[in-house]
């Protein structure tokens, strides 16, 4: 009799288990940690991946103290070896959670170094047969991760830009000095992509110094005209001689390229 009450309790206690600690707990994706990471043969390449499973290391937060994200929440890693030498650029904006990549020259475990990372997409170039580790994580504290679409490609060309300035300018009724040119530009983002300057005119021994600034170039490739007003703080422009130093600036995603521009002035008063 006592063995009989024994075997009920053990059966009672068995059904009082909480239905919870039943619950099996998703493995972790092979590429949650570096040694897993998975290979991008040739891009473009776009991959898939439920990533609520991945967790996060001390790699992560390592990498992080260079990069500053606000949170590396369940990162998986990915490995491409660049035979070309053009680049990598990962593209994580089209997953449905926020995201964070990271890019590292090297193995991370092993002297690797960041060289890349933002909210949505980074992009690196270096030398041919670099072999990068890219992590895709979630930023947003609290969110382990989700639907991550992750869309690898070649780096964009680096941009281009010319400048010329013309010799001739005019002295405005309200003293400031109008300027113009031509300019081209390629592989540029225009809202990144402007000319600014300075325009400099002596009144005896007074330096006339007067400042301008166009943004939101077109970066087609095209020879486009441009013109911009110079205003001055401490005095008017007259007609007679001055100088100019205009610069192009036009940014891509990696990098911004640049060309300087002296230039005598020989000016006009406007009727």
């Amino acid at each position: 009799m006592k063995i009989r009450h024994v075997l009920v309790a053990a059966a009672t206690t068995a059904l009082l288990v909480p239905a919870s600690a039943l619950v099996a707990v998703a493995a972790p994706p092979n590429n949650d940690t570096v040694s897993g990471a998975r290979t991008i043969a040739s891009p473009p390449k776009t991959i898939t991946q439920n990533t609520t499973s991945a967790t996060t290391d001390s790699v992560d937060s390592d990498l992080n103290a260079f990069c500053g994200a606000p949170a590396t929440n369940g990162s998986v890693w990915f490995k491409y070896v660049d035979k070309s030498g053009k680049g990598l650029l990962v593209d994580t904006s089209a997953s449905n959670y926020a995201t964070g990549v990271m890019i590292v020259a090297g193995n991370p475990t092993s002297g690797g170094a960041l060289v890349a990372c933002g909210p949505g997409m980074a992009a690196a170039t270096g030398a041919a047969g670099t072999t990068y580790f890219v992590m895709a994580f979630s930023d947003t504290a609290g969110v382990t991760g989700g639907q991550l679409k992750a869309t690898f490609s070649e780096a964009p060309p680096s941009p281009t830009a010319t400048l010329t300035v013309a010799k001739d300018a005019v002295a405005t009724k309200n003293g400031s000095l109008k300027v113009h040119g031509t300019y081209s530009c390629t592989n540029a983002d225009s809202f990144n992509s402007a000319i600014q300057g300075q325009a400099t005119q002596r009144a005896g021994r007074l330096k006339i110094n007067g400042y301008f600034f166009i943004d939101g170039l077109t970066c087609d490739g095209k020879v486009r005209a441009w013109k911009a007003t110079a205003t001055s703080d401490n005095g008017y422009f007259a007609s007679g001689r001055a100088t100019s130093s205009s610069t192009v600036f036009a940014c891509g995603l990696l990098e911004c390229a640049e060309q300087s521009v002296d230039r005598k002035l020989t000016v006009t008063k406007a009727h």
